[in-house]
């Protein structure tokens, strides 16, 4: 008995000696440092909602210098530290976070030991070895509740608002802008500090954040349940996004391109002449004259012979104007010649025989500053268009094209490989731009990108989501891309109205711009755009300018005024921006989190926190084309009377030097990734010949998916090519069931780089289709957000929320709502922002509940506002008593109006709503910068 027990006290000793064994650590500064095994894990607070992870394996470091991250101190804070249960556990005034000693995951809870996120299992590190690099891919992997929702990771054409049970690669391309930084509606955020290629991924194993190469893991999670102070520290990271000038957030009118000097101030003049407002021009490329002179910064003498008469007209219109630089630069150029000179170029040469130079090398910046500063901001320009910032070296219309191309053909940069850095180019350039702008600017200086990355915001840069395509899901998937850049925590953010391409990239209006179809989905997407933070027309193909468009003109022109009626709420967002950290454009989950309904709609959006927008994305009045579809491989026979085509692969373009001949069995080459071994020299060309055999009768249109040079032959007679743009469509030519047509198709690539040819075509059937009249609805459904009463901006009719209602969606028109308690200040009709003061404002009062606004006012321009030299008055409505809270001013800047009119209006179904004027002012009082209380 006594042996027995004498055991039984060894063993429970043992397992006491066991429990009480804790994992050393080291203590730094707000955190730990530990080893696990060999792991190491570190874990910092910056703030008290912020906090720091670093994993590294043996023979890596934790050294790293970031490029998004600007905040290069911590806090002093009180953060304690213990050991329990298995892990150490970290504590500070608003977040708790555990270290597991087993395989160092990382959670995180709130005060209250309530879980907000964990990772899930140990980092993963596995070798990356290439040419370029030899590091790590790292992954991470989290552990989502079921309800949450998640956002961000930039903008992506993937048309889903919410990334729950998705992949999204994160890369940049002409319609891809990357910012590593996602939201979640369980009141957090991640930032992932990596430049390499990244995928995100949801399954039910979990949410796993992957990189392509790294030397260790590095992210931030910033907590809180408000959308908004999650960004807040999001943007204490990485920077604050300044402010533009009024005029920026005033309408632009572009297009590819103008073409002289006499052109783009003839389109100007007539702007004013019909009184339709607009602040901005902007002047596309080729002012130089020919691909050799690209972006050399300078105006062809021929084209544009007084551009300094040209900006001083402009201005002394009202106007201001940006213009279109690249860092792609023509062999012809001096600023070419002395970047090759000092080797700042990349050596592959570019689809337009240009070569990019190397924007990670700080010294190679200058010198382009030095050329653009010399060459045109000398003129007077109030901005930059940065194009082709991924950069599109030979093609970036794809993720997997970005990748291969810039590790393959470039390899190395000035910080490194291409592998690293894959997507951190148009973050480098626009830092090292501005800070060279910014020392010598007066105005507040606009850039605008195709490009973007987390920190981006601080460079007071924008970004548009490229060369779309004009189609109706397309326009759709804009909405979800534009809302989600801005929820990754840069807010300004653009496309362009009317697409860049009508019937390219997906696009489906070949037959022009005057296509009445066409400028249906004109119309909607310029509604759209007045409820984005910039207001831009642009495309390629046919005009831009509003009275282009046929019977749509005056829906136009209204949008537009709403626009400028909207400028001091629009102005007032823009200071909340920049100095509360703000999001103007919004997906609904920011504002009602509480409502699992709205996690997944992506066609309606807070425009500030009083505008409901509710874009209309579909066809009403006039039927859009249906798109071509593939060709069926049995349509295709050789010579022979197999099935399949035959075609030869020339190491030339003149069809000599054949280097494969072969029997395929479709016209797909899609050469993005590289060509195949036997096209040996840059220019090559291709031929496919055999016989087509329809199964319809009737009328056939042949899509020509390529950028090259092209001919299609059917019975020997080539067809004419009746839209030429980055694709082709033929004439339409008749052809015959059960017949047997000699097909011959000819390509030569002009162009170095990736090479395509893909060819569609349009069938009887689609033809048929397109002329099915059908009876569209003017209305859409539309999800009003529970917890609050909602008012129809157009009628003043209120609404309960939580409901679902059917709403007028004629195309005069786009439904909008208004949360009760908005206070919305109405300014002036106006031909520009700055036209006329605002000395007689109508605030508009939408009663329910209570509410507040505060009205932002400076010179305009400049930056005096970070001195503190402009003011703010604040109104408070309160909605029981019925009174209006005027506060007194706060601040002052020159040319402050001292004495003004508020003509007060409390919204109802018959005054206060859509764009006029309110018929009958609730009030109108005389304001002097004291306090008043109106009762209404």
């Amino acid at each position: 008995m006594k042996k027995s027990l004498f055991v039984i006290s060894v063993f429970l000793s043992l397992i006491l000696s066991s429990c009480s064994h804790k994992l050393p650590y080291q203590s730094i500064p707000n955190g730990v440092q530990v080893l696990i095994d060999s792991l190491n894990v570190k874990v910092q607070f910056y703030t008290n909602s912020i906090v720091r992870v670093q994993k590294w394996t043996a023979g890596s470091t934790d050294s790293k210098t970031s490029l998004m991250v600007v905040i290069d101190s911590l806090q002093s804070l009180d953060i304690s530290v213990s050991q329990s249960n298995g892990n150490i556990q970290l504590k500070s005034a608003e977040l708790v976070v555990k270290i597991s000693e087993t395989d160092g995951a990382v959670s995180y809870f709130d005060t209250d030991n309530k879980q907000i996120v964990a990772e899930k299992g140990a980092a993963a590190f596995t070798p990356y070895v290439s040419p370029n690099e030899k590091a790590w891919s790292i992954a991470q992997t989290f552990a989502l509740s079921n309800d949450e929702a998640v956002y961000g990771l930039g903008q992506h054409q993937y048309g889903y608002m919410n990334y729950r049970g998705k992949e999204v690669k994160l890369v940049q391309t002409n319609t891809d802008a990357v910012i590593p930084f996602l939201w979640s509606t369980a009141g957090y955020g991640i930032l992932w500090d990596n430049y390499s290629k990244t995928i995100f991924t949801d399954t039910d194993a979990g949410a796993k954040i992957w990189s392509d190469v790294a030397d260790n893991i590095d992210y931030y999670l910033i907590a809180d349940k408000k959308a908004d102070k999650v960004i807040s520290g999001y943007r204490y990271l990485t920077g604050k996004a300044p402010m533009f000038g009024k005029w920026a957030y005033g309408y632009w009118q572009s297009k590819e391109h103008y073409d002289t000097q006499a052109e783009i101030m003839a389109v100007a003049e007539k702007y004013r002449k019909l009184q339709i407002p607009i602040d901005n021009m902007i002047q596309d490329w080729d002012y130089w004259n020919g691909a050799t002179n690209w972006s050399g910064m300078f105006f062809d003498k021929t084209l544009f012979p007084r551009p300094q008469e040209m900006m001083d007209k402009l201005h002394a219109m009202n106007y201001h104007a940006i213009i279109s630089i690249w860092p792609a630069l023509g062999p012809n150029t001096p600023i070419y010649k002395e970047m090759n000179e000092k080797g700042f170029l990349y050596k592959p040469v570019g689809w337009a025989g240009f070569k990019y130079y190397d924007a990670f090398n700080p010294e190679a910046t200058k010198l382009y500053y030095q050329y653009l500063k010399s060459g045109l901001w000398c003129f007077g320009l109030d901005g930059w268009w940065i194009d082709s910032t991924e950069p599109d070296v030979t093609n970036a219309l794809t993720k997997e094209s970005t990748d291969y191309e810039m590790k393959n053909k470039v390899g190395k940069n000035h910080l490194g490989s291409w592998d690293r850095y894959l997507n951190a180019f148009s973050l480098i350039m626009t830092t090292d731009l501005h800070k060279l702008m910014r020392a010598d600017a007066t105005q507040r200086q606009f850039i605008l990108t195709r490009s973007t990355y987390a920190g981006q915001q601080r460079n007071a840069a924008v970004t548009w989501s490229g060369d779309i395509g004009a189609a109706w899901d397309i326009y759709k998937h804009q909405i979800a891309a534009g809302l989600n850049h801005s929820m990754s925590g840069v807010p300004y953010w653009t496309f362009d109205i009317g697409a860049f391409v009508l019937g390219a990239y997906d696009g489906v209006f070949c037959n022009g711009g005057k296509d009445p179809a066409y400028q249906e989905l004109y119309t909607r997407m310029f509604q759209l755009g007045v409820f984005t933070p910039i207001f831009r027309s642009h495309g390629s193909e046919t005009p831009r300018e509003i009275w282009e468009f046929g019977e749509f003109i005056p829906t136009l022109i209204k949008f537009d005024n709403l626009r400028y009626r909207l400028m001091p709420y629009i102005y007032s967002q823009a200071w909340k921006i920049t100095n509360e950290d703000y999001t103007i454009m919004r997906g609904l989950a920011m504002d009602y989190t509480d409502d699992k309904r709205v996690y997944n709609i992506d066609d309606q959006f807070m425009f500030g926190p009083s505008l409901m927008a509710c874009p209309v994305t579909e066809h009403q009045k006039y039927t859009p084309p249906l798109r071509s579809i593939a060709i069926p491989n049995a349509v295709f026979k050789t010579a022979e009377g197999n099935q399949g085509l035959h075609a030869q692969f020339f190491k030339d373009k003149a069809y000599k030097n054949i280097g494969a001949d072969t029997i395929v069995s479709n016209v797909d080459v899609f050469w993005y990734t590289g060509r195949p071994s036997y096209v040996t020299d840059s220019m090559f060309s291709i031929r496919w010949n055999g016989t087509i055999n329809p199964t319809e009768t009737g009328p056939y249109q042949f899509h020509l998916q390529s950028f090259d040079a092209k001919r299609i032959r059917i019975n020997g007679k080539q067809l004419k090519m009746v839209y030429t743009s980055v694709e082709q469509y033929t004439e339409v030519i008749q052809l015959e069931a059960g017949k047997s047509y000699t097909f011959e198709l000819e390509t030569e690539n002009t162009s170095t780089g990736a090479a395509r040819m893909v060819l569609k075509w349009k069938t009887p059937s689609l033809f048929a289709a397109e002329k099915v009249k059908e009876t569209r609805k003017t209305t859409r459904e539309v999800y009003l957000p529970k917890g609050i009463q909602w008012v129809d901006f157009w009628t003043g009719k209120t609404y309960n929320g939580g409901t679902t209602i059917t709403a007028d969606a004629r195309i005069e028109t786009m439904p909008l709502y208004v949360p009760a308690g908005s206070i919305i200040p109405m300014g002036p009709f106006v031909q520009y922002t700055t036209e006329k003061p605002y000395d007689n404002l109508e605030i508009r009062i939408y009663k329910g509940a209570n509410g507040t606004f505060s009205l932002y006012e400076d010179e305009n321009d400049g930056y005096n506002y970070e001195k503190g030299i402009y003011s703010t008055i604040d109104f408070a409505w309160n909605n029981s008593t019925g009174e209006l809270t005027i506060g007194a001013r706060k601040g002052s800047y020159p040319g402050m109006l001292q004495t003004r009119t508020f003509s007060i209006v409390v919204v109802s179904e018959s005054t206060g709503t859509g764009i006029e004027t309110a018929k009958k002012m609730t009030k109108v009082v005389d304001y002097k910068g004291k306090e008043i209380v109106v009762k209404l």
